[in-house]
């Protein structure tokens, strides 16, 4: 029965693992099309960089720009907590054993699955860490070229372009580090039942694909 147990787990691990890369693996195929959610909104991106150059009051820009690094910030701080909740829980392996066992529909585990599972959750929000803070540089390296001047109408096509590919690599990090939570969300799901895992992690691939290529808000931007 512990052998069966472990094949299961270990199947759910690698179907998860499968589901998380293989989306994103997807996605970054699929960013430049017009059929979904991020190649939509990069056209949006350089219409705005298009008019940004012309302005010369650009408060406008630094205002939006200092709202979507707020945003990111938030995250940071919140993986930040995320992690420190959950690394002393590694040394809590039995107590979260003998809890767990009396709860329905919970598997019984081993010490060490239990802390193997707490594990990926700290790695996965490890994860959304860095793509957070990679976007959150990003967000301000655009903004001094965003605000930076640019004279020649050469210049402001090169200018443009570029302004949006670095705020559309800010937004796809940033839209990386939320499906991580989704994905968490799933990897919490083992601690009930390896089979509930597996279901929680094509349902994360399911709602993440139709947000991306079906949803109502992509219907709304590329009216």
């Amino acid at each position: 029965m512990d052998t069966i147990h472990s094949n299961i787990d270990l199947i759910a691990f690698i179907i998860f693992i499968f589901c998380w890369l293989g989306y994103s693996l997807f996605i970054h195929i699929c960013k430049r099309k017009s059929d979904n959610l991020f190649g939509t909104m990069f056209e949006y991106r350089l219409k705005w960089m298009e008019e940004s150059l012309d302005r010369e009051d650009k408060s406008v820009d630094a205002i939006t720009l200092g709202n979507l690094v707020r945003s990111v910030a938030f995250f940071v701080s919140t993986a930040i907590l995320i992690m420190a909740a959950l690394i002393p829980l590694l040394t809590y392996g039995d107590n979260i054993q003998s809890f767990a066992d009396k709860l329905p529909l919970i598997s019984s585990s081993s010490v060490v699955m239990y802390e193997l599972k707490i594990l990926l959750l700290i790695i996965i929000f490890i994860y959304s860490f860095f793509k957070y803070t990679w976007a959150l540089r990003q967000y301000n390296y655009a903004s001094i070229l965003i605000l930076s001047p640019v004279k020649t109408k050469k210049e402001k096509a090169i200018a443009a372009n570029r302004n949006a590919k670095i705020l559309a690599n800010a937004a796809r990090h940033f839209s990386m580090g939320i499906r991580s939570y989704y994905f968490g969300i799933a990897a919490l799901s083992w601690f009930l039942n390896p089979y509930i895992f597996i279901a929680a992690s094509l349902l994360v691939v399911l709602v993440n694909y139709r947000r991306e290529f079906f949803s109502r808000v992509l219907d709304i931007i590329s009216s």
